[in-house]
């Protein structure tokens, strides 16, 4: 049974997202869309970003690479020589519903400290 995901990129060139296709080579890998190819990228050198829609997003770890817009999003059911490469995947600690919840408080403080 293959796995069925797909992945896109954009880079410091232009916001543009571009379907790509994923090369492992060992812990590297690279990108590659027709007629274009990355470099090769370390698995090492991802840091989860978030969610963007239905994709996993990561991008490069800041100092490593100058590339502060470079993302890389992951849809679907990664292969396993994929996502035991990637880093963790994080939730985020405060959903929206958390984020309303300390908005509220903060209103009410400031309220109550006004009267």
């Amino acid at each position: 049974m293959t796995s069925q995901f797909t992945a896109w990129h954009t880079d410091t060139d232009n916001a543009l997202k571009r379907r790509v296709r994923i090369e492992t080579i060992g812990k590297t890998f690279a990108l590659y869309e027709q007629q274009w190819r990355s470099e090769a990228y370390f698995f090492g050198d991802l840091v989860y970003k978030g969610r963007e829609g239905e994709s996993e997003v990561f991008g490069l770890e800041d100092g490593i690479k100058a590339r502060p817009k470079w993302r890389l999003g992951l849809k679907g059911d990664l292969p396993p020589e994929i996502s035991t490469l990637l880093p963790k995947t994080k939730k985020s600690a405060l959903s929206n519903i958390g984020m309303l919840i300390i908005a509220f408080l903060c209103l009410g403080i400031v309220y109550f400290a006004a009267t």
